[in-house]
């Protein structure tokens, strides 16, 4: 029998590739995003199903729900993949952008999650897959909001999974590191404030290393491919590590300690 997927935030980046790759698996696929005007190249695909949804809009969510439900019988996994990074550094960061952040990344997949769950909680069966980052493990200069969005994620994922395996509905975790998306351009915003001057110059490094490290970026069919894996393991495995950098940054602050770490990572960043 086939199975449907819900992905948010379809229309660019990962989540429009992993709607491509699991439709083409043969997949019912629901594809979200908050302007289905943007929904490009998914209109023409026979096993792909558009529908409006903003993350940071519980009405828009509900109503989404309803739509869906009224379309298919039944949702088998839901990808909470919409999200962005606010960068820079932190105090010039505006409480706007703050809110952005948290509202997006956070209760997002907190609200996306919430209103579903009956769904899977009435069926007994169900999987929320997470998209985190490896910013959700270990962090990296002028990324705070970014990295505090991804931590909070994995703790909510993991708490909430105490309390849903008894209804057997699972949650998991995938990670990816950097790949080759419009996320590292688009997807970023960057806080700045002219009368900080003593943050511009490390601000503007930064920028500069992602767009020239850009072009080197791996394919992130990577990271669809990964989900697709999570989404058809049965086990109670709850992360999944996408991308060289990502395990290799993983494996490095597990095996010379947090501290050493954060030392490590503070001098390369002053160079």
């Amino acid at each position: 029998m086939e199975k449907t997927i819900l992905i948010t935030g379809s229309n660019s980046g990962i989540g429009k590739i992993t709607a491509e790759y699991f439709a083409e698996k043969n997949w019912q696929v629901i594809a979200t995003m908050r302007n289905i005007e943007k929904a490009g190249t998914l209109t023409v695909h026979p096993n792909i199903s558009i529908y409006e949804l903003d993350v940071t809009d519980t009405q828009s969510i509900e109503n989404s729900k309803a739509a869906i439900l009224n379309d298919f019988e039944k949702i088998d996994v839901i990808v909470n993949n919409a999200g962005f990074g606010c960068y820079g550094a932190f105090e010039p960061t505006t409480e706007s952008e703050i809110d952005r952040q948290l509202a997006v990344n956070i209760k997002g997949v907190m609200m996306v999650t919430k209103v579903f769950l009956a769904h899977f909680r009435k069926n007994r069966t169900g999987l929320f897959i997470n998209i985190s980052s490896i910013a959700g493990l270990v962090s990296y200069p002028l990324a705070s909001m970014y990295v505090c969005s991804k931590w909070a994620v994995e703790g909510f994922t993991e708490a909430i999974s105490y309390e849903l395996r008894p209804l057997s509905v699972r949650v998991k975790l995938v990670e990816p590191g950097g790949f080759k998306t419009n996320f590292q351009l688009e997807g970023m915003s960057w806080s700045h404030d002219e009368s900080m001057p003593e943050y511009i110059e490390p601000t503007q490094k930064t920028i500069e290393s992602r767009k020239q490290r850009q072009p080197d970026l791996p394919d992130p069919i990577a990271v669809a491919e990964k989900i697709f894996e999570a989404a058809n393991d049965d086990s109670d495995r709850l992360r999944y590590l996408v991308g060289d950098d990502a395990e290799s940054y993983f494996a490095k602050r597990k095996e010379i300690g947090a501290e050493e770490y954060l030392s490590e990572t503070y001098h390369n960043f002053i160079k």
